[in-house]
């Protein structure tokens, strides 16, 4: 797949210690020059940022999506593929762990020197330990994990939350908050992170967000729309506020619009037929 643009890219980026089998990489791609990557297969979609400082050392298959940033000083690793969706946002000092599988589907964040981890490794299995071992780690979409977050081989139901310093070791219910060491559900006393919005009211938001972004980015906005149904022959960004979904194009203006909406204002999952790397993840990330 992308022959060329894999052996262009690979001798683009071995100035800058990056040594990779096969490597595929998007548009609008940044990653700093002392980044150091060493893999089996990295692929990039359009718009990632990797920060300075952060090393990559994995012996699988590492996908990471659309506009998702890596901040300074990240460590990812594993020997098992790792999965990482579109629009998500790593603090300093963060790591990333796949010897078990790690599929976390998009728009999540993690606050700096957070951890998230798919095994527990070491003990003496021979003498009777019972806690060197590997599960999948899974996380849903809009998950946030506040900060300095201890994340164990769980399920994180959509829009589940952890907040600072905490030590997850149970699954996440969706749209449930959890704190403390180990984590506790405090959702009854304090809510969920998201609430509900009458769609009338997040397309007038919307809409003004999008006038006020063009106003300073200096970009037409008649070049997006906001429709109820994406029609591909148009090809023009359309946002499907409903289904949070957008036709993507990959246009100059496109990016900077999407770079512009994060990490806060708004997030949206590229539309499927748009969406070349998850073409990636299902032919190379197996379920387990």
């Amino acid at each position: 797949m992308r022959s060329n643009l894999v052996k262009r890219a690979i001798r683009k980026f071995v100035k800058r210690k990056i040594r990779v089998d096969e490597l595929i990489k998007g548009k609008h791609v940044t990653i700093d020059d002392d980044v150091r990557i060493n893999a089996k297969r990295l692929i990039l979609g359009d718009g990632v940022t990797i920060k300075s400082g952060t090393i990559i050392e994995h012996t699988d298959t590492l996908i990471i999506s659309d506009y998702t940033v890596i901040k300074n000083n990240c460590f990812i690793s594993g020997t098992n593929w790792c999965y990482i969706g579109p629009n998500c946002w790593f603090g300093h000092f963060s790591v990333i762990d796949s010897i078990g599988t790690t599929e976390i589907l998009g728009n999540t964040g993690a606050g700096a020197h957070s951890q998230l981890w798919s095994h527990i490794y070491f003990g003496d299995t021979l003498y009777g330990s019972r806690f060197a071992k590997e599960n999948p780690l899974r996380i849903g979409y809009d998950v946030w994990f506040v900060g300095h977050c201890i994340v164990s081989p769980i399920k994180a139901g959509d829009r589940s939350m952890a907040l600072v310093g905490s030590v997850v070791t149970k699954n996440m219910e969706p749209n449930h908050i959890y704190s403390g060491v180990p984590a506790v559900d405090i959702t009854d006393k304090i809510g969920g992170q998201f609430k509900e919005k009458n769609p009338d009211l997040i397309k007038e938001e919307f809409d003004k967000i999008l006038f006020e972004a063009c106003q300073k980015l200096k970009i037409n906005k008649d070049q997006f729309l906001i429709v109820d149904k994406i029609d591909p022959e148009l090809n023009k960004t359309q946002f499907d506020l409903i289904n949070r979904v957008y036709f993507k194009t990959n246009k100059e203006h496109e990016s900077r619009l999407i770079k512009y909406l994060l990490p806060t204002k708004a997030k949206f999952i590229p539309m499927r037929q748009t969406d070349w790397v998850m073409n990636y993840k299902e032919s190379l990330c197996s379920p387990t």
